[in-house]
């Protein structure tokens, strides 16, 4: 398996809050990492297929 990079653009405020969501998600994808857990694409993909749809997941973001 190899690393790739991945960028998109998300809504923000401020590019200060844009790089605290990406450290957050390098953060995250580095602590699997730390216990042993790959985040890969595939399952990136789909945990937000399985989410996506989710009332909890949806109204967060309302």
């Amino acid at each position: 398996m190899q690393g790739f990079q991945v960028s998109f653009n998300v809504y923000a405020n401020s590019q200060e809050e844009a790089d605290a969501a990406s450290q957050a998600f390098k953060s995250f994808v580095n602590e699997q990492a730390r216990q042993g857990v790959a985040v890969t694409a595939a399952k990136i993909v789909e945990a937000v297929n399985k989410y996506k749809n989710n009332i909890f997941v949806t109204n967060y973001f309302k």
